[in-house]
């Protein structure tokens, strides 16, 4: 199910204080294996919240205990409108089989960023069923964005979304190794006939994850609109899915 995650991490638009998106994502002649909701909100004060849900649906439901993903960052909105995050926190849910009974099992994770020291805190939450266990260290690298204000920020950072050269971006929440994404130009005229994409600014984001079937490399196609939202996305060579899709819906 966190390969499809990605595909909920994209509504990257700056023009309202509360947007939100629904997206489906699907895998060949099996047809949706999840279905996915973000939110944005800024409040009076500058302060913003992005969450991302990520609930697995069908044959994707079965196969992982019926995961569900939760992902937040939240922080303060600076004046010029970029996305300073205070934390991370990504939250994992499923049910797993001991003894053959159905036993919930969570993972919570939370970055505190501090960025006048450049360093991160991290507390993991694990739970299996009664048993609750604690952990508190440092991050292993830091990065000034999580890989939701990453995203959101994106508009800022490149506010024609046509990428014309190679660029590199570090977020906490992408690897585990330097949160390194890789961004680079994608011929349009051929996503257009290939699969059937509308108009949009399209871009290839290579992913270090361990998901892939090549190497640790991962290609993530996306489409955005004018104003930096997800319209189509296409993330290849996901072990065992192979190639998935993901559209916005609503």
């Amino acid at each position: 199910m966190r390969q499809v995650v990605y595909f909920f991490m994209l509504c990257s638009s700056l023009f309202a204080l509360d947007i939100s998106a629904k997206y489906k994502v699907s895998f060949g002649i099996v047809g949706e294996i999840g279905i996915g909701y973000t939110r944005f909100v800024v409040d009076e004060q500058n302060n913003y919240t992005i969450s991302v849900h990520a609930k697995s649906t069908g044959i994707a439901s079965f196969l992982s205990g019926e995961r569900e993903d939760v992902y937040e960052s939240v922080g303060r909105v600076r004046e010029d409108g970029v996305l300073i995050p205070n934390y991370y926190q990504k939250s994992v849910q499923r049910y797993t089989n001991i003894d053959d009974r159905l036993v919930l099992k969570k993972d919570i994770r939370k970055y505190t960023f501090f960025h006048e020291t450049k360093s991160l805190h991290v507390k993991i939450t694990k739970s299996l069923d009664d048993e609750v266990s604690y952990e508190e260290n440092e991050g292993d690298y830091y990065a000034p964005n999580d890989l939701l204000s990453l995203f959101f920020n994106f508009k800022i950072m490149l506010p024609s979304l046509d990428v014309k050269e190679p660029s590199k971006f570090y977020a906490i929440g992408v690897n585990k190794t330097d949160g390194k994404i890789d961004v680079y130009p994608l011929d349009s005229v051929y996503m257009k006939k290939e699969f059937d994409w509308k108009d949009g600014h399209m871009m290839k984001i290579i992913i270090n994850e361990d998901i892939f079937t090549h190497d640790n490399d991962g290609e993530l196609l996306v489409n955005l609109d004018k104003n930096g939202l997800l319209i189509q996305a296409l993330l290849k060579d996901v072990f065992f899915f192979g190639d998935i899709r993901g559209e916005l819906i609503e």
